[in-house]
């Protein structure tokens, strides 16, 4: 009797461990990713939307859609560097947004958008070679039907409330 409840045991102890574990693990990338925000002081922002040739018109633009996250980043202690001075360096600090609309299926557009922050990094295993490296990261998919593809510009530039949070929580 002993022993068949220790072997149901057995596999419901794996499973605990291996949930808590995995659970442990992602919760230390969020602190991660969120820590690589500290003491930042300015990046630039850059909006590139991707579309299927066969979707002729997109009613918004990558620059609104940059204005709409400066907008919601408006309250923080930053510097927004301007497009003109980001395209001179490529070791600058960059919150990049990639918003990828599909072609229409059954009446619907699927689309994905995610937002990176890169920022200058070292590979210390390459002989400390200073490279640009995403260090944080949010993204979200959905389908929208044509009548709505403003939502799509809306709810990408609110990914930079979850930017803004996670920078306040460690400045």
């Amino acid at each position: 009797m002993i022993i068949t409840n220790t072997k149901r045991l057995i596999p419901l102890t794996l499973f605990i461990i291996l949930t808590f574990s995995a659970h442990t693990f992602a919760q230390n990338e969020v602190i991660r990713e969120r820590n690589s925000l500290y003491g930042i002081k300015e990046f630039g922002v850059s909006v590139n939307i991707e579309r299927p040739l066969s979707l002729n018109t997109v009613p918004f633009k990558s620059d609104s859609v940059r204005q709409l996250i400066i907008d919601r980043l408006s309250s923080l202690p930053i510097n927004i560097i301007d497009d003109s001075t980001l395209k001179q360096s490529d070791q600058l600090p960059l919150l990049h947004l990639h918003i990828n609309i599909m072609n229409n299926v059954g009446g619907v557009h699927p689309f994905a958008a995610e937002l990176k922050f890169y920022q200058p990094v070292k590979l210390p295993l390459n002989k400390n070679i200073q490279t640009m490296g995403s260090t944080w990261a949010d993204s979200f998919i959905g389908v929208v039907t044509p009548d709505l593809m403003n939502f799509i510009a809306a709810k990408s530039a609110g990914l930079a409330e979850n930017f803004r949070s996670d920078y306040e929580i460690v400045n």
